[in-house]
């Protein structure tokens, strides 16, 4: 008995995964779906714009300005150095096809605003059931190389399955301060939760505040000028423990 299309086989249609008894059904599908077809071919031209892009960083190494002794050292930049670097990436982003979530356009800087544009990202991404990822969870190489090369500094990810969620993917989103990755997990009865990560300008080390949207709780920190924003649709104290977690084990990675 042939099984019905799902959303694994959409996924796979965009990826060109498919067996070709998979794709014939598939494509059957999609001629009687015209709108669900064009918001495929929409995600594969993406999917296809950002591999060719990207490919050539995908394969490099992740640069020695990024590692430790590096990282630190840019803590001394001259901030005219920084605002260069910002716009060129930003510059780059955009024109490479850098996902931009709507943000809440709320007047806030530092630790606020990284706590909004968690929220905002999540909303988006988070609800996502074709393509919440750019880059699937088999490829976490792959990510840490594109979002370090792109934020400038080392991206990891962190393990939270103690706390049952599992890493799902994660992608590179545009923010009003500029480029961030974006990783996302899915947890039990089919909750979610993000990790938002970037540069900051400002609050480059504050310590862990909790936040709420909606729904949502927020708990949000920054270390040597790398902020965190740990984002879910559970109250801000059952994430802390997670967040402690994700703190956990980004300063482990900057002194390794």
């Amino acid at each position: 008995m042939t099984s019905p299309i799902g959303e694994d086989d959409l996924a796979a249609w965009i990826d060109g995964r498919l067996s070709p008894e998979r794709q014939r059904l598939v494509d059957a599908y999609l001629e009687g779906q015209p709108d669900v077809h064009a918001r495929l071919r929409e995600h594969a031209e993406q999917a296809r714009a950002l591999a060719s892009l990207f490919a050539p960083i995908a394969e490099e190494p992740i640069p020695a300005t990024m590692r430790v002794a590096a990282i630190r050292g840019r803590q001394r930049q001259p901030p005219w150095q920084l605002a260069i670097a910002a716009s060129l990436l930003l510059a780059v982003g955009f024109g490479g096809g850098w996902s931009s979530a709507r943000w809440s356009g709320e007047p806030h800087a530092g630790i606020a605003a990284l706590a909004n544009e968690a929220s905002d990202n999540f909303r988006v991404y988070a609800a996502d059931r074709i393509r919440p990822a750019e880059i699937g969870p088999d490829q976490r190489a792959m990510l840490i190389r594109w979002t370090s090369s792109r934020l400038g500094e080392r991206v990891t990810i962190p393990d939270l399955s103690t706390a049952g969620y599992r890493y799902g993917g994660g992608r590179l989103v545009a923010t009003p301060h500029g480029p961030a990755a974006l990783l996302l997990y899915d947890g039990p009865q089919a909750s979610k939760l993000a990790v938002l990560t970037r540069p900051m300008q400002i609050d480059k080390s504050a310590s862990m505040t909790s936040t709420s949207s909606g729904t949502m709780g927020r708990v949000t920190w920054a270390v040597d000028g790398i902020g965190y924003s740990v984002v879910g649709e559970r109250p801000a104290a059952e994430l802390h423990p997670i967040a402690n977690e994700v703190r956990r084990q980004a300063d482990a990675a900057l002194v390794s």
